[in-house]
């Protein structure tokens, strides 16, 4: 019997703690019990993410104008190497060799040259003993045919031979051979001249050629060894002391490449985005960024309100740094979309330089997300997300109020109508509120409402 009157004792407990609760506490389970956001001001910003690598501003290949075998090799992968650095020595006497070849050659031509320049001198006299006896037989000619129509006057009056006759014409004849033989001198001496003066333009080539071979062959053997022409770091080394290195410029391959250098100064991303995303970066990217596709420069110069926007900054996040972000600077979109392997997505490569003064430590080859922010809003009264819901067509928010008097109601709500801007999926700009109702930064928002208790439990 005494059990009977403890379990009705505690059942009578247990249901008047469960009226109690009911009509009192009003307690909600938490599927049914409402969330809350704030109405907050500041930023928002809408990027666009894309992956890329870290790369240098420049990929240097080293390569050897000489032949020969490796000596030294002061330099390993990661060495930072100033301009003017020694990056390599071989041996110089093959190269040495060939110096002292060409220099020869060359003496030799130029020896030929002063040879050659001779013989024009010597034409040129020659020229000018034939030119004299020419002259000089024309005015025997002249001599001579005066004194035969003479003797063929005199003749005719019978005061002259006609032995005398013949005599007169034999020397006008003599003295005709005579001029003619100075001729065929004076063109033979010309001829002469003409060929020497080929031998000396021969000679001259001979010269030039001989000399580019000895220029040539001194810079090889000052390329035996080999400096840093600017300031960078050594990513790769393809050779070890012992090794033969085959010249760059006396083979179909291009020559051994013997390291790899990165120009560091400035580093970049190579980020590929996908073709919806186009426009909205060309809308964001510096002018002289832009593809240099006719017209289009021309057409956004001439929206002079846009420039101002077009500041190319973007955000780079890498994984060896989580807590750090870094600036860079849109610096080239190019025009042309590639198919990405394996899908049929058309992308388009953006250059990004890194403009952050942390940009020296990130290292060459690790993978940086770039956000490109193509729509944003600063100073802004934003709600979250979540909040904006619909009521009778009509866009707003649920703020938190007190219940009306008398109702029912655990929690209050009042919507308010809005006209909303930009968003990031997190927050959204609130550009107006419509209607009588405010809205003030810090007031609860509804970003999920209460559930309806049913009336099955009256």
């Amino acid at each position: 019997m005494r059990k009977w009157v403890l379990l009705l004792v505690v059942v009578a407990l247990v249901a008047g703690g469960w009226y109690l609760a009911r009509t009192f506490w009003r307690v909600t389970p938490l599927w049914a019990q409402p969330k809350f956001g704030k109405v907050t001001r500041g930023d928002i910003r809408v990027p666009i993410t894309a992956a890329g690598l870290i790369q240098a501003n420049q990929e240097i290949e080293i390569k050897s104008k000489a032949s020969g075998e490796v000596i030294d090799v002061p330099v390993r992968e990661g060495t930072f190497v100033a301009e003017g650095a020694v990056l390599l020595v071989l041996k110089k006497v093959d190269e040495q060799r060939t110096v002292d070849r060409a220099q020869a050659e060359q003496d030799r031509a130029t020896a030929l040259l002063a040879q050659a320049k001779v013989s024009i001198e010597s034409a040129k006299a020659a020229i000018l003993g034939a030119e004299a006896d020419v002259s000089r037989m024309e005015a025997e000619l002249a001599m001579a045919l005066f004194e035969r129509d003479k003797v063929r006057d005199l003749a005719s009056d019978g005061r002259a031979g006609e032995q005398d006759k013949v005599n007169a014409e034999q020397r006008y004849n003599v003295s005709a051979a005579t001029k003619r033989s100075a001729e065929a001198q004076l063109a033979s001496a010309q001829s002469r001249m003409n060929d020497s003066e080929q031998v000396v333009k021969l000679q001259e080539a001979a010269v030039r050629i001989a000399t580019k071979q000895l220029e040539d062959a001194q810079e090889r053997l000052r390329e035996t060894t080999i400096y840093a022409k600017q300031p960078a770091i050594v990513t790769d080394v393809t050779i070890e002391k012992g090794m033969l290195v085959q010249s760059g410029t006396g083979s179909f391959t291009g020559g051994t490449i013997l390291m790899r250098l990165a120009d560091v100064s400035n580093k970049k991303v190579i980020a590929r985005v996908d073709e919806s995303d186009f426009g909205r970066i060309l809308n964001i990217s510096p002018i002289d960024a832009l593809p240099d596709l006719p017209g289009l420069r021309e057409a956004v110069k001439a929206g002079v309100q846009t420039i101002a926007t077009r500041s190319g900054t973007v955000k780079l996040l890498v994984d060896a740094f989580p807590d750090d972000e870094f600036e860079g600077k849109i610096d080239l979109v190019e025009p042309q979309g590639k198919l990405n392997v394996g899908s049929s997505i058309i992308q388009f490569d953006v250059h990004v330089t890194i403009s952050d003064a942390k940009g020296d430590k990130l290292p060459l080859g690790a993978q940086a997300q770039v956000e490109f922010t193509v729509e944003s809003a600063i100073n802004v009264m934003r709600v979250p997300s979540e909040g904006v819901k619909t009521l009778q067509g009509q866009r707003g928010v649920y703020i938190s109020v007190p219940p009306e008097p008398g109702s029912n109601e655990q929690w209050g709500k009042r919507f308010v109508p809005c006209r909303f801007g930009v968003t990031d999926g997190e927050v959204t700009e609130v550009v107006s509120v419509q209607g009588e109702h405010k809205l003030e930064v810090d007031q609860l928002v509804y970003t999920k409402l209460p559930v309806v208790p049913s009336n099955d439990d009256d």
